[in-house]
């Protein structure tokens, strides 16, 4: 394409790629858009422990075009440790789009970015696209539907829930060190999910710009750590809602579980919440903890449709496993 120079992300490239983010952003999310800045940047690229994933369009005068980006997370899956990639932060500059009749450089810039991310042992791709960016993937770039998304809510009607005796429930302001020994029975509960190890969990909720958004509880028996809670009091993806935004509990230890739930019930009412909502695979185990205890599942199309999109690198992350065994939360997108 003349006048562009499709690359990998050099350093001194982001406060292009912020001008054209926040220009495309602002056009998409209209006046409550808040521009995102450097720090925010650093943040999710340059300081994942995982790495960044970055392809850019740049024209001859320094814009950035477009972008194609990933954050990496590592996982521990069945088949050992792989690197899930999630798609974000796409974009293509207005002066430089060409609609959907054409290959769009939104896919030139693509493609180059899947074809290093395979080279270099990279599992799989997903992300929550909007709709333009879907409509775009399923035509050329074989985005495949995983599911569409469902909330857990839990009105604030059903009331406040009492806490079991014997334990001990701490907001903290940091991930406790022991977090690695809670994350491995949990691990040997799941067969497919990101790796919430301390490095991780510090990063994505302490070292982020937006720290204050989240609140880390823990619940501890008899001193011994039993569970990590991560809620975002004032704000959900559904109206008037708090958020849970991870979880660490290990599946047998209900008591611990719902130790932290009446905590998270608690917060709600405090923040005068009508809803308290998380999003688990609807085949989990808490998925259906959630619901014995007052949690409804509502698709996010009653308000604002959401959807999970993967491509899969390697052939044993079939559509099939992914959609029965990868274990998620709203931790694991940029939705939360």
């Amino acid at each position: 394409m003349s006048g562009i120079t499709i690359r990998w992300y050099r350093p001194g490239d982001e406060q292009a790629i912020l001008r054209t983010f926040n220009l495309v952003f602002r056009e998409v999310c209209g006046p409550t858009f808040v521009d995102r800045t450097l720090a925010q940047w650093q943040w999710a690229y340059q300081q994942n422990p995982a790495g960044h994933r970055i392809s850019l369009a740049v024209a001859d005068d320094g814009t950035v075009a477009s972008q194609y980006a990933g954050m990496p997370m590592f996982c521990d899956t069945p088949f050992g440790e792989r690197r899930f990639v999630h798609c974000v932060d796409s974009m293509t500059h207005p002066a430089f789009r060409s609609g959907l009749q054409t290959k769009s450089l939104f896919v030139e810039t693509c493609m180059p970015f899947w074809a290093h991310c395979i080279d270099i042992g990279d599992a799989l791709f997903y992300g929550y696209p909007v709709d333009a960016a879907y409509r775009i993937g399923q035509r050329y770039l074989k985005y495949v539907l995983m599911t569409g998304i469902d909330y857990l809510i839990r009105d604030a009607s059903a009331g406040p829930m009492a806490a079991p005796a014997g334990l001990e429930v701490t907001k903290v302001d940091a991930v406790p060190p022991d977090i690695g020994s809670v994350y491995e029975q949990v691990r040997a509960d799941k067969q497919c999910l990101t790796r919430r190890d301390y490095r991780y969990l510090h990063w994505r909720y302490v070292q982020n710009p937006a720290r204050t958004d989240y609140e880390l509880w823990t619940v501890r028996r008899a001193g011994k750590l039993a569970g990590l809670m991560v809620l975002k009091p004032g704000s959900g993806l559904a109206p008037d809602a708090s958020t849970i935004a991870d979880w660490v509990v290990p599946e047998h230890d209900g008591a611990a579980a719902d130790a932290l739930l009446a905590a998270a019930v608690r917060r709600q009412h405090e923040e005068k919440k009508q809803r308290l909502m998380t999003v688990l695979p609807a085949w989990s185990h808490e998925a259906a903890w959630l619901q014995q205890r007052g949690f409804v599942v509502t698709p996010s199309a009653t308000w604002l449709g959401r959807r999970l999109v993967h491509n899969i690198c390697q052939p044993q992350f079939t559509a099939e496993f992914l959609a029965a065994r990868w274990w998620f939360t709203l931790g694991d997108s940029d939705l939360a």
